[in-house]
């Protein structure tokens, strides 16, 4: 099955200190609007958060978007991002969502609290 990459620019405040060597992380979960359901991939997607912002790009096909029992089509993307260094986040992590459609329409751009 053909695969699709879903890109997540993720911008945080200028006020936040990130250190040198710190990486933007997230894992990212097929759902409808209340809830993930498919994790999509195994381990978190991360980049250099060198600057703000950085961008995670993240590869799912259509399987991915499928429930479980294959009945239904999950539509929401669902992800938790943060910053990271030396195995301590440096900011609390929010749940942010965006329909498939409009992710796949506009790219996904997340602005950390």
């Amino acid at each position: 099955m053909s695969s699709e990459t879903l890109k997540l620019e993720i911008s945080w405040p200028a006020s936040m200190a990130v250190p040198e060597g710190a990486t933007i992380n997230a894992q990212l979960w097929a759902g409808n609007a209340s809830a993930g359901y498919n994790l999509i991939g195994e381990l978190d997607a991360s980049a250099a958060a060198g600057s703000s912002p950085a961008t995670l790009e993240i590869a799912f096909s259509q399987e991915d978007l499928q429930s479980y029992d294959g009945k239904s089509t999950w539509d929401y993307f669902h992800t938790s991002p943060y910053l990271a260094h030396g195995n301590k986040r440096l900011n609390i992590s929010y749940t942010e969502k965006i329909s498939i459609a409009d992710a796949k329409a506009n790219g996904w751009k997340i602005n950390l609290r």
